[in-house]
């Protein structure tokens, strides 16, 4: 029995950028770009990606069309007690696709849920070990002398919501990985594995801007520093909820944090920074 597959039609793509915003995913996708062209650890990508998604693995990975070489992949593992980054040479796409494998067209599908089970026994090996139920393969590029996958990896079975926005997410993907840096992904491979929080190199809020804020996402940052709530943010700045939401998930990504507690915590930890550093200027 041959998998099923999701495919896109064109009035489908046109949508895909509205729904990514509205589920407050749009900074996660220009992480993603950001990374594309270099700017920025590959591997961050996939972990803004993951968390966004909910998802407990998320990997690139490199397969040869003939077979013969090893899949590289660079992989981000929520349950690692590092992050894992640099060579891991595993990835299920050529287990989950079979004979499709190769004429897999980008931007499409394939769901684990979806085959045969005794179709996948690699992969449902795995996920026994690490108790998960869902694997999603999206193509990134087919053709040359390589195939580039992004696999994704879920504890539960999907819900319809997260099936909606992975099928906008995908063909936004496969589009962008085409236009990256040339050599992104071998540096991506020899790159250390080690992660570091924005707040761990220079406060968020420092006239150093290490987060590379934009004006507005900076005066929503000052806001909740002082203390006010998302509604109050709101008032204070007389925006909308879906602007207030874009800003907020542009600011997860650039600050690599994952929620609004973590974000709101780095941002007072950001200003506690800067009034000891203000205290230590005067006192020398």
């Amino acid at each position: 029995m041959s998998p099923n597959i999701v495919h896109r039609t064109e009035s489908e793509h046109q949508s895909d950028s509205s729904l990514i915003a509205e589920v407050g995913l749009i900074g996660a996708v220009a992480q993603w770009c950001e990374c594309l062209h270099g700017r920025d650890p590959l591997l961050r990508s996939l972990e803004v990606l993951g968390q966004g998604l909910n998802a407990e693995i998320v990997a690139l990975a490199r397969y040869s069309h003939d077979g013969r070489g090893a899949v590289r992949s660079v992989t981000w593992d929520r349950s690692g007690t590092e992050r894992h980054g640099g060579r891991v040479d595993k990835g299920f796409a050529h287990a989950l696709i079979g004979p499709y494998f190769e004429a897999a067209r980008p931007g499409s599908l394939w769901f684990r849920s979806m085959i045969d089970s005794e179709a996948s026994s690699e992969i449902a090996e795995f996920h026994a070990s690490r108790h998960l139920r869902e694997l999603v393969v999206i193509p990134l590029e087919t053709g040359g002398r390589s195939i580039d996958t992004f696999e994704l990896h879920f504890q539960d079975r999907l819900r319809s919501q997260q099936q909606v926005i992975i099928n906008s997410l995908a063909p936004v993907l496969a589009r962008t990985w085409r236009n990256r840096a040339e050599g992104l992904f071998t540096e991506a491979l020899l790159r250390p594995a080690h992660s570091t929080s924005l707040a761990e190199v220079a406060p968020i809020l420092s006239v150093e801007n290490p987060a590379r804020l934009s004006r507005a996402e900076y005066r929503v940052s000052l806001l909740l520093s002082r203390g006010l709530s998302t509604q109050q943010v709101k008032d204070e700045l007389r925006i909308r909820d879906s602007t207030l939401r874009s800003h907020l998930s542009n600011l997860y990504a650039k600050t690599n944090c994952s929620n609004l507690s973590e974000l709101v915590f780095c941002l007072a930890s950001s200003t506690t920074t800067r009034g000891e550093a203000g205290r230590q200027t005067r006192s020398a």
